[in-house]
């Protein structure tokens, strides 16, 4: 996210000082229609950040009425079970090209892997809960053994087909249920409705920006917006789609966010690179997310231990006393988060 679109952008991401925090984890999920959770000890923080809860709170408030899926790209996400529809309609045949063409190159045939998928989805809605250990010992005894990273693709599909989904809490396998859809919208108008989500949840939005959090092609992000009946808008130079007027808001001083946060769910454009400067690789891959006035400013990392959690927090340029006190609260939020007692420390970018 570029900093100058940071006050247009907080506000629909919940991450102003005036949200109220009384919205729930499933109400966050639901609003910013589907949320990034390949990195399973951090993804929590992305919702707890934006609605007060706990890390406990957040778990226990997200399964049954918000499953871990892979959609939108071959990722995890938090999505709401009532949002699944749209988003399978939407995106799953997106998604199953780039499924079919990675287990192509592994020499494993389309047909093999849809025949796997199917041999999935009766596994779990024979015993609901099943690991992939179980999966893959089913998949053996049906002669198709998979393993690895086949294993986890054949499991896509069915994920993709709509017939499973599931949940993971720390230090636990990711165990999967059976779900069953119904009737899916048609395309065309599940993906503008996959637009208008994005833009209530996301800000002001390019087409680009769609394209990129959603797999769709940019033709397919252009039509989607047209349909979604967005109004366009230009801000800071930039023609973009808003679900209603645009507000802008306060931007935080200071926000701790984690590495695939929803607010950097936008296309990474040139003028973003050169925005965060020689340091852009090593703040975007690092385990949690720096920003400085809505620009992308370093990188932090959490190590646990017993009582306490220390947040080490690498920033590129050297902190003022205002972002300092903010960094402050940021951290003791972190502590409430996981029931712990924070213990920050600051050290140069290196």
């Amino acid at each position: 996210m570029h900093q100058s679109l940071a006050p247009w952008r907080v506000g629909p991401q919940l991450l102003t000082h005036d949200h109220d925090g009384r919205s729930t984890p499933g109400d966050v999920v639901r609003h910013l229609g589907a949320v990034q959770a390949q990195e399973h000890l951090m993804a929590p923080w992305t919702v707890g950040r934006r609605c007060g809860a706990t890390l406990v709170q957040v778990l226990d408030g997200l399964w049954p009425g918000v499953v871990r899926t892979h959609a939108l790209r071959t990722t995890w996400h938090y999505v709401a079970l009532d949002d699944l529809p749209t988003i399978v309609a939407a995106t799953s045949d997106r998604v199953m090209r780039q499924v079919t063409a990675h287990v192509g190159r592994a020499g494993l045939s389309e047909a093999d892997l849809r025949a796997a998928g199917e041999i999935v989805a009766e596994a779990v809605h024979e015993r609901p809960g099943s690991d992939r250990s179980h999966l893959a010992t089913r998949l053996a005894d049906a002669g198709r053994p998979l393993t690895g990273d086949l294993l986890a693709h054949a499991v896509m599909v069915a994920e993709l087909d709509g017939s499973i989904a599931g949940e993971r809490r720390p230090a636990g396998q990711h165990v999967y249920h059976p779900i069953r859809l119904g009737p899916l919208p048609p395309t065309a108008e599940a993906r503008a409705g996959l637009a208008r989500a994005y833009a209530r949840g996301h800000g002001p939005v390019s087409d680009r920006d769609l394209a990129w959090w959603s797999s769709l092609t940019l033709t397919q992000a252009r039509q989607a917006l047209r349909d979604a009946d967005l109004e366009p808008v230009t801000i800071a130079g930039r023609d973009l789609w808003s679900l209603g007027a645009p507000l802008e808001h306060e931007v935080p001083p200071v926000l701790l966010l984690a590495n695939f946060d929803e607010l950097i769910s936008h296309q990474r454009d040139a003028a973003l690179r050169e925005e965060v400067g020689p340091h852009y690789e090593t703040i975007m891959f690092g385990t949690g997310l720096l920003l400085l006035d809505g620009r992308l400013a370093g990188h932090w990392t959490r190590r646990v231990g017993g009582e306490r959690v220390e947040v080490e927090v690498r920033p590129a340029t050297r902190l003022s006393s205002r972002h300092r006190g903010a960094l402050e609260d940021e951290v003791t939020a972190f502590g409430r988060f996981l029931e712990r007692v924070p213990d920050l420390v600051v050290a140069p970018l290196g």
